[in-house]
């Protein structure tokens, strides 16, 4: 059994594709898309086409393992979610798990990964890993998927190997030369037809005049169902971060009532695992080093020290708030929060963007609940500002004050 497009999208997505050999969340030297081993060194490079390489070795020993494992049948979303498991535990870790045990007992396969795989969040010293949990929470929606079935009508596919379009479904190496036809892996085809399925093979009218040939079912995606992979989750109308951390600023000490932006920002970094950022009082400590908390300047410098980049605008706009949300990454927007909605004021105040729906931002407020119609605060309560889901009908008045593309927040957070 191969991964699917859907699997290794999930493997990459969490992952993530570094050129330069670096040490992982746990002090492991990694490079490309999460490969390990004794061939990357301190100042290891790849490219691209390295990169996809090494996933390609390091998937088939995870197949592999998956596939000797596991004693009872799998659907190709349950082998998808148990090979990432694999790939990011490893195979020895795999074997003694509690998961690996029920799952061969027989019981509800289900009901097995939603409580096994969320306990594998844990980085060195045990510490809870944000990205793990977001990684667990996405192989158990994986895993939990009805299994894939076969699509009809027009289709795209494309090659998960080095494979061959065939005038028979039988093995290529039982063809004559001029009864099929190589192709490369990766290699897509569009507006493709399904004419019949057989032998583990799928009959196929291509597009663009390129004839009626037989394919072999493992060897291509596109022919069942697939569910998109994103970087985000989705809840009926919300598009959102997955469990996004919160800090409430006012526990910070004498000053946490003025430090809204350094404690959304350390929010950002936390849901990045950036080390030795636990909380806010964590980012508070290296900001207070180079200047005033409610300058930019001074987290420049702090988010340099951290590794991380980032960028500020003046010039944001709703379509730039929801694309950083589809690529999994939060929103720092700075809002006018006093006086009505139709003509705020104020010196400014931060909060994190971390979901969008039809007409309403999802929002991590880390000094309470605004009440966003009169200015001010509703509620001021430790949790009170988690999760809060502001319309846009009053908030982006005091977001895109004026309106247009004039939104002020930083963008782009990324691990260098």
């Amino acid at each position: 059994m191969k991964t699917s497009q859907s699997g290794v999208d999930l493997i990459k997505l969490f992952e993530g594709l570094r050129f330069d050999a670096y040490y992982d969340a746990v002090g492991v030297l990694t490079i490309g898309y999460g490969h390990t081993g004794p061939d990357v060194k301190i100042n290891s490079r790849v490219n691209s086409p390295q990169a996809e390489a090494l996933l390609k070795q390091d998937l088939a020993k995870f197949e592999e393992a998956v596939e000797r494992l596991v004693k009872v049948p799998l659907n190709q979303f349950q082998f998808d979610a148990l090979v990432s498991f694999c790939f990011n535990i490893g195979v020895n870790a795999f074997n003694e798990s509690t998961l690996l045990r029920r799952l061969n007992a027989k019981e509800d396969p289900c009901i097995v990964a939603k409580e096994e795989l969320p306990r594998w969040n844990k980085g060195d010293g045990g510490k809870e890993l944000a990205g793990l949990t977001r990684r667990r929470s996405s192989e158990v929606e994986l895993f939990c998927q009805p299994a894939p079935t076969a699509r009809f009508g027009l289709i795209t596919i494309s090659a998960n190997a080095n494979t061959y379009l065939k005038k028979k479904p039988v093995p290529s190496e039982a063809l004559d030369n001029d009864q099929k036809a190589r192709i490369p892996q990766n290699r897509e085809i569009k507006n493709c037809t399904i004419l019949e399925r057989k032998n583990n093979h799928t009959y196929l009218e291509l597009g663009f005049g390129l004839g009626k040939w037989w394919v072999f079912d493992p060897h291509w995606n596109g022919l069942e169902t697939e569910p998109p992979i994103n970087a985000y989750a989705i809840d009926k109308d919300l598009y959102f971060l997955r469990d996004f951390p919160y800090f409430y600023q006012q526990d910070n000490g004498s000053e946490g009532w003025r430090q809204c932006q350094t404690s959304t920002i350390a929010m950002c970094l936390r849901y990045l695992d950036v080390p030795g950022i636990q909380d806010d009082v964590d980012y508070l400590k290296i900001v207070n080093k180079y200047g005033d908390t409610t300058h930019r300047e001074p987290h420049f410098k702090a988010l340099s020290e951290l590794g991380v980049q980032a960028k500020f605008t003046l010039s944001a706009d709703e379509h730039d708030v929801k694309n950083e949300i589809k690529k999994g990454v939060p929103v720092v927007a700075g809002i006018l929060h006093h006086g009505a909605y139709t003509a705020p004021v104020g010196g400014g105040h931060f909060v994190v963007i971390t979901g969008y729906g039809k007409d309403y931002w999802l929002v991590q407020d880390p000094y309470g609940s605004l009440n966003l119609v009169d200015g001010g605060w509703a509620k001021r309560g430790a949790v009170d500002g988690k999760n809060i889901k502001y319309p846009f009908k009053y908030f982006n008045p005091r977001f895109f004050y004026g309106g247009g593309a004039n939104g002020w927040c930083w963008l782009g957070f990324k691990k260098k």
